[in-house]
């Protein structure tokens, strides 16, 4: 028998009812979708946020050695030990790691990139754990294929431009008591250069040191000759990320201190330093005095 057409219509009517759901769902979700890539692009960024994208932490493929390390009066009550100052540079990226290495049971220093992503979250806790902070400040490499990251400093720059860039880069790091040149191998070859920014560090009352990336470098004479208290690096630690090369390095880090009383290493937020350093930090500490930077600088 036919149905009629009441039948027919009420059929229809819970049909729609059992689509509508199915249609539904995929359209709030649209609209939610929309949504957040609206706030994604009409809200300001937070805070701290900076680029996610790691600059390279050097610019060499040999990493210069310092033939003259700095050798500053020592104070008495550690005449009998040399001292050594790690310094971690290239932080505030990667948040897991960096973590990591403020935990390590060793009065290591830390400089930060200003404009790191997680740079002042990760700068005040170095700060609050009684760490010395740097500025991990981005300098002009010889080769302009490689890009130090935002905030570099250039030679070509007019000196109003520079100091505008310079002052952006220092104000990024909260705590920080010194500055050091991350690449700069052009920049720190130039006297007049650094004469321009360490006017300005010396105004802030920071210390410098001198990462060395080139033997051409004159940061750390220049820096001496302005009354800036300031220290030279001697030795990378992990240049060869492999862990026995980052071994060999902590080893003539430990040589070194021992001959010329006095010993500046610098090294890299990688798990493999991470690693090594946990593995040794208890051994070194049984020859050598492990110091904050501060302790080791010379001043006029």
């Amino acid at each position: 028998m036919a149905k009629s057409r009441s039948s027919r219509n009420k059929t229809r009517k819970k049909s729609l009812t059992r689509r509508s759901p199915r249609l539904l769902w995929p359209i709030i979700a649209l609209g939610i979708t929309g949504a957040i890539v609206a706030l994604v692009y009409l809200l300001p960024l937070p805070q701290g946020t900076g680029p996610k994208v790691r600059p390279p932490f050097e610019e060499f493929d040999s990493a210069p050695p310092v033939s003259r390390p700095s050798k500053p009066s020592r104070p008495k009550s550690t005449a009998s030990m040399p001292l050594v100052a790690i310094l971690i540079d290239d932080m505030g990226y990667n948040l897991p790691i960096n973590n990591q290495f403020l935990k390590l049971e060793a009065p290591l220093s830390f400089s930060f990139l200003p404009a790191a992503p997680h740079t002042p979250k990760l700068a005040k806790k170095a700060k609050d754990l009684g760490k010395d902070v740097l500025i991990h400040l981005p300098l002009e490499p010889v080769n302009s294929a490689i890009d130090p990251g935002p905030g570099v400093l250039r030679l070509s720059m007019d000196f109003d431009s520079m100091l505008q860039i310079l002052r952006k880069d220092l104000d990024a790091v909260p705590g920080a008591i010194g500055v050091n040149n991350h690449m700069g191998s052009k920049f720190t070859a130039s006297k007049r250069g650094m004469e321009l920014i360490l006017t300005e560090i010396k105004r802030r009352g920071l210390f410098f040191v001198d990462s060395k990336t080139t033997h051409d470098s004159v940061a750390y004479v220049t820096a001496r000759s302005m009354g800036i208290p300031a220290a030279e690096r001697t030795v990378f630690l992990d240049h060869d990320t492999q862990k026995e090369s980052i071994r060999r390095e902590i080893k003539k880090m430990v040589k070194l201190s021992m001959e010329n009383g006095c010993v500046l290493a610098i090294g890299h937020p990688t798990p493999n330093t991470w690693k090594v350093l946990y593995e040794e930090l208890p051994r070194v500490r049984k020859r050598v005095r492990i110091v904050p930077v501060h302790k080791i600088l010379v001043a006029q």
